[in-house]
């Protein structure tokens, strides 16, 4: 089954997902607390032990995972934390529109933007040179 594309299993970053597919349960599994850490999937009946190797966790945000299963937050190990930056740099840069040659940061001349002190003295001296040469 497949999830959401803007759902992000830790399991599938982390490269724990085997050569096949398990399933991941979504909002439609209603998944029932049977007790302790253990959760069942009425859709499939499979169970879910809900602790440091859940492979329901989504990302949550930058720290934390959800676990779909049980909906507890776990905080994220600094190895998580790592490949969760790696995967959102890669989403990133799939995304931008931007050019990608190395010197789209540089501002425009023609642009309108206020000039740098830089800017202002010398159009001051070229202006003072014209007078001059008036």
């Amino acid at each position: 089954m497949s999830a959401p594309a803007n759902v992000v299993y830790l399991s599938t970053i982390l490269g724990l997902d085997g050569p096949i597919p398990v399933h991941k349960c979504d909002c439609k599994c209603q998944n029932e607390h049977v007790f302790g850490n253990m959760y069942r999937c009425r859709l499939t009946g499979l169970t879910h032990i809900c602790d440091k190797n859940c492979n329901q966790r989504i990302l949550y945000d930058n720290h934390s995972s959800l676990c779909r299963a049980s909906r507890q937050i776990f905080p994220l190990s600094p190895a998580e934390e790592q490949a969760v930056r790696g995967v959102r740099r890669k989403l990133d840069a799939e995304n931008s529109n931007a050019p990608t040659d190395s010197c789209s940061f540089k501002r425009r001349r023609d642009a309108q933007f206020h000039p740098s002190p830089f800017e202002r003295s010398s159009a001051v001296v070229n202006l003072q040179q014209m007078e001059l040469n008036w």
